[in-house]
């Protein structure tokens, strides 16, 4: 009779270990396909949000980015991008800009472990990204979208990273985003499924 309460409790502790386990398990990558273009898109299974606080008339205000890892398809040529949605309670996208339309370029500093990764965004966001739910935009009407090329070798550095910031180089308030939600396993599982690294 011990033995067997001892079984149904070495049992339950086991059951409950793999159920935290499981919940530690980062979402995988899933895809997205363009109906009218062929063009697939394999997307990361969670972003990583990024904030910063800074003071206000009306008090303290939260600035987001949030950083989405992507990988395009386009009949076997592919492209990996990095997405990032800037936004705020507050905040209002370069001259009025919504996610349709970028605003003007801008620099992107990664300090990850001390050292920078500049990209510079592309001129437009490709026409050919659908912006649905999937791609993690902000449910919030003012949104600046802009879109940079990058490789494994970057998203696999960032997914490893012990400290992350990002910074806006031509923002005037020069203060770094720091992680707010941490989407760096999910960022390591794109990496590792799509790069085989």
């Amino acid at each position: 009779m011990l033995t067997r309460l001892l079984v149904k409790r070495i049992s339950a502790t086991a059951w409950l270990a793999f159920l935290a386990a499981c919940s530690d398990v980062p979402p995988g990558p899933h895809n997205l396909l363009d109906e009218h273009t062929g063009v697939t898109l394999s997307v990361v299974g969670a972003p990583t949000l990024f904030a910063r606080v800074h003071r206000e008339a009306v008090g303290p205000v939260r600035d987001y980015l949030t950083l989405v890892a992507v990988q395009k398809d386009n009949a076997g040529k592919y492209t990996e991008l990095l997405l990032l949605y800037r936004w705020s309670a507050f905040y209002q996208g370069a001259q009025g800009a919504s996610p349709a339309t970028a605003p003007s370029a801008e620099r992107l500093l990664i300090e990850v472990d001390g050292q920078s990764i500049e990209l510079q965004a592309l001129d437009r966001v490709p026409t050919d990204i659908p912006r649905p739910k999937d791609l993690f935009v902000p449910e919030t009407s003012d949104v600046a979208m802009n879109a940079y090329l990058t490789d494994f070798e970057t998203l696999k550095r960032i997914a490893m990273s012990h400290q992350l910031l990002i910074r806006l180089p031509q923002d005037p308030l020069d203060a770094p985003f720091s992680v707010w939600r941490d989407g760096r396993p999910a960022l390591a599982q794109f990496v590792k499924e799509w790069s085989g690294s």
